[in-house]
C-alpha cells in the first residue's frame, strides 16, 4: 500500500511541477511534433529523423516549433522516454482520434478542445496572439470540467498505464492524477493573474474550473501573495520611519503608496472574506494613526495630518480603533497651522529655477566657441529652464533649494571661468548643475 501511495504522490508532484504558464508550450509532444498517442516506435523514428536534420544545421521539420533548439528537442525526446513523465505530458497534449482505447470520440474531441483553448488563453495573456482571453478561458474551463467529470477520461488514463507497461505505474498513479488535476489547472492561471495589472479579471475565471471552494480561495490567496508581502514590507518601513523621527516622510508614503496596494488586495481577496486582508487593513489603520499623532507632535501641517488620519479611518472597521483615531485627530488638529496639504511652487522658486538655467547658459557661452551659442540656447537654456521649472513645481521641493543652487553656481562658475578647460568638461559641469543638482534630495528627520 505504501508503494502504491508513493506512486500516486509522485504523479501528483509531476502534475504540480509542469503546471506553469508554459504548461503547453514546453510540452514534449508539442516540441517534437507528435500527438500523445505516438507509440514508442514512432517516437524513436521521429527522434532519428528530427535530430538528424537539426544536428547538421537544417531547418526544423514540420510540426517542430521553428524556435526550438537542438538541446530542447533532444530533452523533449528524453522526457518522452520516461514513462512517469510521459503519462502526465499526455494529459496536457492532444490525443487525436481514438485507436485502441475504447473511448467515445466525443471524449477525445472535448479533451483536445480543452487543451487547445487553455493553450490559446495562455498565449493571449502573453500577447502572443490577438484573441481576447475571456472566451478562451471560458471554453477551456467548460471543456476541462466535462473531461474531469467523465469516467471515460480516467479509464483512458488507466488504459494508457497498461499500454506504457512500466511497473512504476498502476491505478494509484491515476488516483494521484485525479487528486492533483483540478488544482493544477488553476496554477497557471494563478501565476498569470499574480503578474497582471488587473488581477480582478482572473478571479471570475477561477470558479469556472472543476475545483472546490477551498481550492479557489487558496488560488485567490496565491494571486495576492506578492501584494500581501509588499503591504507588510511597507508597514515595516513606515514603522521604521516613525522610529527614526521621519513622520512627514511616513505620512506621504502612507497616503500615496497604501491605496493602490490595498485596492489590489480588495480586488482579489476582500477583507470581508479573507482574514489576512482584514488583519493587514487594521494594521494599516493603526500605523496611519500613529503617524498622524507623531506628525502633529512634530508640528506638521494640518492638511497633511488630516489626510493621514483619513487613511487610518478608511482602513479600520473596528469601532474602538475608529473612535481612537477620531479622538487623536481632534486632539492633533488643535493648535496646528492650517498649512496646505500639498504646497504649491512659489513664484520665487520658479524665478530661481529660471535664473539657475540662465547662469548655466551664460557660463557655456563664455567657455564654448561663439558659433556654438545657438546650440547652447536651443539644447541648453530652453530645456534647462523647463527642467528646473518642473523641479521647482514639485510639492516637496524645499523653499531654500534654489537659493542654495544659485550660491553653488556663483562659487563654481566664477572659479572656472578664468580657468582653461576642454569644451566637454565645461559641458559636464553645466549639465551636472543644471540637470542633476535640482533633483538631489537630502534626507533629514522631521
Amino acid at each position: 500500500m505504501g508503494a502504491n501511495e508513493g506512486r500516486g504522490r509522485a504523479a501528483a508532484a509531476r502534475v504540480r511541477e509542469v503546471a506553469t504558464p508554459d504548461l503547453y508550450r514546453r510540452n514534449p509532444f508539442r516540441i517534437v511534433g507528435l500527438t500523445a498517442a505516438a507509440t514508442r516506435r514512432e517516437v524513436r523514428e521521429r527522434r532519428l529523423r528530427v535530430l538528424g536534420v537539426l544536428e547538421v544545421g537544417g531547418s526544423a521539420p514540420d510540426g517542430v516549433p521553428p524556435d526550438a533548439t537542438v538541446e530542447q528537442v533532444r530533452a523533449a525526446f528524453d522526457a518522452l522516454g520516461n514513462t512517469e513523465r510521459r503519462l502526465v505530458d499526455e494529459v496536457f497534449w492532444t490525443w487525436g482520434m481514438p485507436t485502441d482505447c475504447g473511448c467515445p470520440l466525443q471524449l477525445h474531441q472535448k479533451h483536445d478542445n480543452a487543451v487547445a483553448a487553455y493553450a490559446a488563453a495562455l498565449d493571449a495573456e502573453a500577447d502572443r496572439s490577438d484573441e481576447h482571453p475571456t472566451p478562451l478561458w471560458t471554453e477551456a474551463a467548460r471543456c476541462w470540467t466535462v473531461v474531469l467529470r467523465s469516467e471515460s477520461f480516467w479509464r483512458h488514463l488507466n488504459h494508457r498505464v497498461e499500454k506504457l507497461g512500466d511497473r512504476r505505474l498502476d491505478e494509484s498513479t491515476v488516483d494521484g492524477l485525479r487528486a492533483a488535476l483540478p488544482d493544477a489547472l488553476l496554477a497557471p492561471l494563478v501565476e498569470v493573474a499574480a503578474r497582471s495589472a488587473e488581477p480582478r479579471r482572473f478571479t471570475g475565471y477561477l470558479g469556472l474550473f472543476e475545483a472546490d471552494r477551498h481550492a479557489v480561495e487558496d488560488a485567490r490567496a496565491a494571486i495576492a501573495d506578492g501584494t500581501y508581502r509588499r503591504v507588510e514590507s511597507l508597514l515595516k518601513e513606515l514603522r521604521g520611519d516613525l522610529d527614526g523621527n521621519r513622520a512627514e516622510s511616513a505620512a506621504w508614503r502612507a497616503i500615496e503608496e497604501t491605496p493602490p496596494l490595498f485596492d489590489r488586495l480588495e480586488a482579489v481577496v476582500p477583507r470581508a472574506e479573507f482574514r489576512r486582508t482584514a488583519s493587514l487593513s487594521e494594521s494599516i489603520a493603526v500605523v496611519a494613526n500613529n503617524i498622524g499623532v507623531a506628525l502633529a507632535d512634530a508640528g506638521g501641517g494640518l492638511g497633511l495630518v488630516r489626510e493621514v488620519f483619513a487613511v487610518a479611518r478608511r482602513y479600520t472597521s473596528d469601532p474602538e480603533t475608529l473612535a481612537a483615531v477620531e479622538r487623536n485627530e481632534i486632539a492633533a488638529s488643535t493648535g496646528l497651522p492650517n498649512l496646505p496639504t500639498r504646497p504649491e511652487a512659489s513664484s520665487a522658486r520658479v524665478f530661481g529655477a529660471l535664473l539657475h538655467a540662465v547662469v548655466a547658459a551664460v557660463f557655456l557661452g563664455l567657455k564654448l566657441p561663439e558659433e556654438a551659442i545657438p546650440l547652447i540656447i536651443f539644447f541648453g537654456a530652453v530645456p534647462g529652464a523647463l527642467t528646473n521649472c518642473i523641479a521647482a513645481a514639485q510639492p516637496r521641493t524645499e523653499p531654500g533649494r534654489y537659493p542654495v543652487l544659485l550660491g553653488l553656481d556663483f562659487v563654481v562658475y566664477l572659479a572656472l571661468i578664468p580657468v582653461g578647460m576642454p569644451y566637454w568638461l565645461a559641458i559636464v559641469v553645466a549639465v551636472v548643475l543644471l540637470y542633476v543638482a535640482p533633483f538631489v534630495r537630502v534626507k533629514r528627520g522631521v
